[in-house]
């Protein structure tokens, strides 16, 4: 039985792009899917609702809640379609939770995961370079309406990315380090952003590029008790390696 929201085959090869793990749905989707989708996987490649599951790690029960029109037993299952692989509810319960606690003798110490960066340092400028990307990942190839600066910095700081890239206005970049050069021009970054015109997204093949400043922890606190002491001391939030960084002339 075929849904209103699943299409032809030939209305589905007019929307064939590189099947991606991205914000919102590039493809069909069961409009009864959560909403609070953290990531969609757009299932272009034909890969079965058994991969999809695994691959994601959810578990059926989890999937089948994301996706209300995939049952337990995976079926139906529609290739050329947009699927839930994760929600946000599911992301900050494993935030919550995750914690590394070493202990030597009476002493212990627990990180957890800090705020979001409070500053982001400007970086400038870069010119695009199809073939080597100056940032990993570009989490809206085909534009977002409501673009603004802050929801780019956090979607890169949610997904553990330390350089956050802004382009053509309206596409949002993530990376671990920067690979590229500045422009010539400083002030071609001058595409209004979408959600937010009174300020710029960078510009076409033009990239505006931040970086996370960690924050500052407070001061370590050491209690005594007898002779047992123990010290705490707060996470300065996530920090995830920088790698090399390729355009060393601007440090």
């Amino acid at each position: 039985m075929k849904t209103s929201w699943f299409l032809s085959i030939v209305e589905l090869a007019l929307l064939a792009r590189k099947a991606s793990c991205t914000d919102y749905p590039l493809l069909p989707y069961d409009p009864a899917t959560t909403s609070d989708c953290a990531d969609w996987f757009n299932n272009e490649d034909g890969r079965s609702c058994e991969w999809v599951r695994d691959y994601f790690k959810a578990t059926p029960d989890e999937f089948s809640r994301w996706n209300p029109s995939v049952g337990l037993d995976c079926k139906p299952w529609y290739n050329w379609n947009s699927y839930c692989v994760i929600s946000w509810t599911k992301v900050n319960a494993t935030r919550s939770t995750t914690t590394t606690t070493t202990t030597t003798s009476a002493t212990s110490t627990t990180r957890t995961l800090g705020p979001s960066p409070t500053a982001w340092t400007d970086m400038g400028c870069y010119v695009e370079d199809p073939a080597l990307p100056i940032l990993d990942i570009n989490f809206n190839p085909n534009g977002d309406p409501s673009l603004s600066i802050p929801k780019c910095w956090q979607t890169c700081y949610r997904r553990f990315y330390e350089y956050a890239g802004l382009q053509n206005g309206n596409q949002c970049w993530c990376g671990s380090y920067v690979g590229g050069e500045w422009a010539a021009n400083q002030t071609d970054c001058n595409s209004p952003c979408t959600g937010n015109p009174s300020t710029f997204c960078g510009g076409p093949k033009l990239i505006r590029i931040f970086k996370a400043e960690e924050n500052v922890p407070p001061a370590t606190v050491t209690t005594t008790t007898g002779t047992v002491s123990s010290t705490t001391t707060p996470a300065s939030g996530p920090k995830r390696d920088s790698g090399a960084i390729k355009n060393l002339g601007m440090f």
